[in-house]
């Protein structure tokens, strides 16, 4: 009888256990929790969608008790967010009276699954605008926990231009991880920053993602438009429009100038960025051997009075060109470019050979 009942009791024991385990790979929500001294009752917390700065907020919440909270949502698949902290609510008068150094703010990044994630910190204080630091940790995401890893490989937070080959070397350790893919589909935005070489290992080895069936199907089409643009390919023909209206191609101009470097500036009248950097470009213009070096620019405008009036603002002294709407469709979907400004360097024989970070790289490639 002892027998029979120690057998039930370990059936029980075991179903529980497969009940648990299949509630939690079944779960569709989070939950964001943590004790942190310091956290005051009013303080909201919210959760943004970092990946995409246009969505709506992921769950926001109140603390209603002293030092803990409780922040729940879901998302459709793991996401990289932003969770904020704010005391507004605290110091409405202080504010309204124009007194505004004690508004406090906190923007940590996390990436979120649908899973239960604890935060340790040991003070409100001590929150971090990095996923992870000595003093602060949040457990519970192996999503979460991946990404700590990949930004402390990188260095920053941002992911901006990180070495290709350290990354190559996480995703050989992480085949399948949802940050594997996120990380590949950020390599894969702008075209030419890729070797052909590169692009293979990379395909060679993110074969699956599980957890982001989305991420992985998205990598699958990056991928295949960067074949055409790696390092050392043709320039993809872009339609463009000269100053006096006449249709031409991308690819006929770069022919044109075969037999120097070719530096192709894509910008906008709207984009600060790209004019203040005008008058570097110009620097590179006026100083360089104009028999092994030329500039262009590809003007990303749609309004052709903006686009007119930037260039004689502007006084740029080289050859300008404008995309056709059928030209813009293919820079931002066939480069996979995000914004402007964005740079190629193209070779004495018409190969691209680079996407630049900016004019001061320029100048440093063309150095060598």
């Amino acid at each position: 009888m002892r027998k029979i009942l120690s057998l039930y009791t370990l059936m029980v024991c075991c179903l529980i256990f497969l009940s648990a385990c299949k509630e939690e790979a079944e779960r569709q929500t989070f939950c964001i929790h943590g004790t942190i001294p310091g956290l005051a009752a009013g303080v909201e917390i919210g959760l943004l969608n970092a990946e995409d700065k246009n969505a709506d907020e992921i769950a926001k919440t109140t603390v209603q008790k002293a030092g803990e909270f409780w922040l729940e949502g879901k998302v459709e698949h793991p996401t990289l967010c932003t969770l904020t902290t704010n005391n507004l609510s605290l110091i409405e008068e202080e504010v309204a009276a124009g007194n505004t150094q004690g508004i406090k703010w906190t923007y940590t990044p996390v990436f979120v699954d649908n899973s239960d994630m604890e935060i340790q910190v040991e003070s409100y204080d001590l929150m971090p605008d990095a996923p992870e630091s000595a003093d602060f940790h949040i457990v519970g995401s192996p999503s979460h926990h991946d990404y700590c890893e990949l930004v402390a490989l990188c260095g920053n937070v941002e992911f901006e231009r990180p070495s290709v080959e350290v990354v190559l070397q996480y995703f050989v350790a992480h085949p399948t991880s949802v940050v594997s893919f996120y990380a590949a589909n950020k390599l894969l935005t702008n075209a030419y920053n890729l070797t052909a070489e590169q692009l293979h290992r990379m395909q060679q080895t993110l074969t699956e993602c599980p957890a982001d069936t989305a991420r992985f199907q998205q990598f699958v089409e990056r991928a295949q438009l960067a074949e055409k643009t790696t390092v050392g390919s043709p320039i993809v023909d872009l339609d463009l429009v000269t100053t006096d209206g006449t249709r031409c191609q991308l690819a006929d101009i770069v022919k044109t100038n075969q037999g120097k470097t070719l530096l192709i500036d894509f910008w906008a009248s709207w984009c600060g960025i790209c004019r203040m950097s005008t008058p570097d470009i110009k620097n590179l213009y006026d100083t360089l051997d104009r028999t092994r070096f030329e500039v262009i620019s590809v003007s990303c405008d749609e309004d052709d009075a903006a686009w007119r009036k930037a260039m004689q603002d502007d006084q740029m002294p080289w050859a300008q060109y404008c995309l056709t709407s059928e030209g813009y469709k293919s820079f931002f979907t066939q480069y996979q470019v995000i914004g402007v400004p964005y740079y190629l360097l193209v070779n004495s024989q018409g190969k691209v050979i680079a996407n630049p970070s900016g004019v001061e790289a320029v100048t440093g490639m063309l150095a060598k």
